[in-house]
This record gives C-alpha cells, structure tokens and sequence, in this order.
C-alpha cells in the first residue's frame, strides 16, 4: 500500500495516479477484491522509473561536485 501521492512531486506519473485514485473511489471494494491492480502496477512502474531518473541525476551532480572538491584540494596540497 503507498501513500497518498502529491501530483505535483510525480508529474510524469499524473494520469495514471488519477486514474488509480477513480478506480479507488468508484466502489469501495475495487481496492480490496483487485481490480485495481493493473493501474497499481502500471503506477509502480512509472514512480520507479521516475526515481531511476531522479537517482542518476542526482549521482552525476555528486559526481560533478566531488571532482570539482578534489581539484580544488589538489590546489590546497600544492
């Protein structure tokens, strides 16, 4: 079970959190007897694609401003 999600934190994955959300809200027990399932995966899916984006991006800027610490501490040591 996840949590609520914000829409504005995971905008590629917008339509299918809405669609999720409906399919939630349309009968009570769409949630608990699965019907809902295929939107939940397709959700998961997206989110973690999103967070593999997020994840490489967020390692290349490390990346980046680790080299440009080493430099700067190569400059200290001469």
């Amino acid at each position: 079970m996840h949590s609520k999600l914000d829409l504005h934190k995971h905008v590629s994955c917008e339509d299918i959190i809405l669609q999720l959300d409906q399919c939630h809200s349309e009968n009570v027990l769409n949630r608990f007897l699965g019907r809902c399932n295929t939107l939940k995966q397709a959700m998961n899916n997206c989110l973690q694609e999103e967070f593999d984006i997020n994840r490489k991006k967020h390692f290349d800027k490390a990346k980046e401003r680790r080299m440009k610490y080493e430099e700067a501490w190569k400059d200290m040591d001469e």
